[in-house]
């Protein structure tokens, strides 16, 4: 009895050491982001490495053999189970950490080329459809995780997690296809091969990207002419993947069972490992969506102002993102010559038998051995891998600051970093961006050991070999694995150093009226470094400078009469073409004197990262009409403007019957244009609220009234379920539609 509450117990510390943590920071702002890491983790080491032990039942459990005296085993015994967890820990941050940036970096490019295909069927020029793209970011990354977090609501995740299990058996019935047709080992596991599992989880990746990438065209409010295209595309791709996706995976389930009735367990563990990585991509979803918006949004940017980029390109202090590249790829060079001797000389020539021993078909492995290799796990994921990700990515986010192009410095830091690793891996060194690929993939493998002085039960980390590519050859399956493999890496880096560099910036949005039809919206960050003379005088327009409000006006009054004179001049945001001086002499002093101010950090210099131009509205009035046609708030933004609010409230009713009714649509009325008038609609529950403009819709007024229903919904809830009639606890709402609907 005591072995097996020993057994239970030090296989499910893992589980303790990450869950007890959470009783601690549950109310803390760390415990939203911790729960999401634990629950992840947990999934993982269920499925993962737990599950297996269903395709193991009826076989006789490997002995991990002890060779030492007693009093040396359980010392050993300790070893193992440290190192045990501690890969476990490795394999699991392999995850968030390499695996989820690919999805989230490749997937702006996909959501792009969709959003470019759309615009060559919309009428008129792709360069003046780029023009009427709108788009909302208006808070930093990581205010925009927190928000998110903080709403606690997880109806997405809940949704494309849906999604993916519907196309589950689908996906695996057709990637078992693939593996007959190239003739690779089938889903057996018994010779200790399965390329079919190895390849669930890219598998799992490139599907994941697809659906992140429309998901991204609905998360980032892409806009086209003030329509919401993004969610549009979203609803109707989702609809048609239930609809014809759900009989075919019935279908294909079948198919599968009838195939593999053999291996039923077998194909358990791998619809559960498909859902587990599923899990762990809609638990980091919201983590790592916002810098992928970010990445969308200036791609767009980026194609938005090509030529104009084309005919400023500048490559000055290129020189520092080489140097960055080289000091990067030496600190590695450095890093694997420590590690690998370090390794050399902990096991020496046995690495061989150590890895030999570590297969799934070797029969009663040393403890020592499966310490070792456990050691080895780590050393490879968390050494070789992870922290030179993160290396690399620090010092690429560090020399953007000099460079101030995520583009040129992409293709400098990362061109010469692939140099290096070319020249690394044909003199036979380890490279910073692997071009071997590894063929095997992990599990768990039921175990025992009598190191503690009991039969002690655990699962040993043991390994499956791929066979992608057998004698050399290239398959089908390994082909569609290489865009994966060979790229991983980089993008892992690219996509953290992007994080680190926009988490060390402050956000801020500003909105200038143009002239009397038009109004510009900016997203600006803080700079890292101050102006060189050429962007102060070739390029002040772009700048925007702002004092430090966090500097006192008792501090302001200690400064000198120029500090002090610039200082109150920056009470309001200005940009740097406003204060230039005309004069020469005046506006080279000027330029020692912002360097000054920012330096002892009295003044902030931002940079706009992307604009955009939207057609001014002259808003009429708003009116909110429960789901009878009763009125509950009517607001005149223009005197003398508003309509009756019985007669309006009765014109939606029967319009809105009328469509349904001839349409036989279940879509609702978003929009009625009349003329030089247009109506825009949003719902909420048992109500609707209807905003009557002057001129073309834009996003940005759509977006109003919707922050408007939803704070309205929020406030009223209980009241709405079941109204009365009664007004008096709307009586004060007109301060929530002042507050949003207010022009910056």
């Amino acid at each position: 009895m005591i072995e097996i509450f020993f057994s239970f117990f030090l296989n499910g510390l893992p589980l303790l050491i990450l869950i007890i943590p959470l009783f601690f920071i549950w109310k803390k702002n760390i415990g939203k982001y911790y729960f999401r890491i634990i629950a992840g983790a947990i999934s993982f080491y269920l499925i993962y490495w737990v599950l297996p032990i269903i395709f193991q039942v009826g076989q006789t459990p490997n002995k991990l053999v002890t060779e030492d005296a007693s009093s040396e085993n359980f010392a050993l015994g300790i070893r193992y189970m440290a190192a045990h967890i501690g890969s476990l820990f490795s394999l699991f941050a392999f995850y968030p950490l390499v695996t989820l940036p690919f999805i989230f970096l490749v997937a702006p490019f996909i959501s792009f080329i969709l959003l470019w295909n759309h615009l060559r069927s919309e009428e008129g020029t792709i360069e003046d459809n780029l023009k009427h793209l709108t788009y909302e970011f208006d808070e930093s990354p990581f205010d925009k995780i927190r928000n998110e977090l903080f709403r606690n609501d997880w109806t997405r995740e809940k949704e494309i997690l849906k999604l993916m299990i519907v196309l589950l058996p689908i996906s695996l019935y057709l990637l078992q296809t693939i593996l007959d047709i190239s003739g690779l080992q089938n889903i057996s596991l018994t010779t200790g091969e399965s390329a079919l599992g190895w390849f669930i989880e890219i598998l799992l990746v490139y599907l994941a990207t697809l659906i992140f990438s429309i998901e991204l065209l609905f998360s980032s409010k892409i806009a086209i002419k003030g329509r919401y295209w993004g969610i549009k595309l979203r609803k109707q791709t989702y609809r048609s993947l239930y609809s014809v996706g759900a009989p075919i995976s019935i279908l294909s389930l079948i198919l599968f069972i009838v195939q593999y009735t053999a291996s039923i367990f077998i194909i358990i563990y791998f619809f559960a490992y498909f859902i587990m990585v599923s899990i762990i991509f809609v638990l980091f979803l919201k983590l790592f969506e916002p810098i992928s918006i970010l990445i969308f949004v200036k791609i767009i940017e980026y194609w938005k102002t090509r030529k104009e980029k084309a005919q400023k390109f500048k490559a000055t202090n290129w020189l520092y993102m080489v140097v960055a590249s080289a000091v990067a790829t030496g600190i590695f060079f450095i890093l694997s010559i420590v590690v690998f001797n370090t390794l050399i000389a902990m096991f020496g020539e046995e690495h061989r038998i150590i890895i030999n021993s570590a297969k799934f078909s070797y029969k009663n492995p040393t403890l020592r051995n499966s310490f070792r290799f456990d050691l080895m796990n780590i050393f490879n994921i968390v050494v070789l891998t992870i922290i030179p990700i993160f290396i690399t990515a620090y010092i690429f986010a560090y020399s953007l600051k000099y460079l101030r192009s995520i583009v040129l410095g992409i293709i400098v830091f990362f061109s010469i970093i692939m140099v290096f690793s070319i020249i690394f891996y044909y003199l036979g060194a380890n490279p910073l961006i692997s071009f071997a690929p590894i063929e095997y993939w992990l599990t768990g493998q039921l175990s025992y050991t009598d190191a503690f002085g009991f039969t002690f039960y655990t699962f040993r980390t043991a390994t499956f070999d791929a066979n992608l590519f057998p004698e050399g050859k290239l398959t089908l399956l390994g082909i569609l694995a290489l865009p994966y493999l060979f790229t991983r890496y980089l993008m892992a880096t690219i996509f953290w150093g992007i994080m680190i560099y926009y988490f060390q910036r402050e956000f801020k949005v500003k909105t200038t009226t143009i002239d009397d039809k038009f109004v510009e919206k900016a997203l600006f960050t803080t700079i890292g470094g101050f102006l060189t003379h050429k962007e102060y005088n070739d390029e002040a327009d772009r700048y925007l400078i702002t004092r430090n409000h966090e500097f006192t006006e008792e501090s302001i009054e200690q400064e000198t009469e120029e500090f002090k004179r610039l200082l109150n001049t920056l009470e309001q945001d200005k940009f740097l073409q406003e204060i230039l001086p005309s004069a020469e002499a005046e506006k080279k002093q000027l330029y020692y004197t912002l360097n000054s101010l920012f330096k002892t950090h009295k003044i902030k210099i931002w940079q706009p990262e992307f604009k955009y131009r939207y057609a001014k509205v002259e808003k009429q009035g708003l009116y909110v009409i429960y789901k009878d046609g009763r009125d509950i708030l009517n607001y005149p933004f223009v005197k003398d403007q508003l309509q009756d609010p019985g007669l309006v409230s009765g014109m939606f009713t029967a319009l809105t019957s009328f469509i349904k009714e001839t349409t036989k649509s279940s879509e609702l009325l978003k929009t009625i244009d009349h003329g030089d008038i247009t109506i825009l609609l949003e719902y909420g529950f048992n109500f609707f609220g209807a905003l009557f403009i002057k001129g073309s819709q834009t996003s940005e007024i759509r977006e109003q009234l919707i922050q408007f229903i939803n704070r309205f919904e929020k406030k009223h809830k209980s009241v709405l379920a079941d109204w009365n009639g009664m007004l008096a606890p709307f009586r004060d709402d007109a301060l929530i539609v002042e507050e949003i609907f207010t022009e910056e």
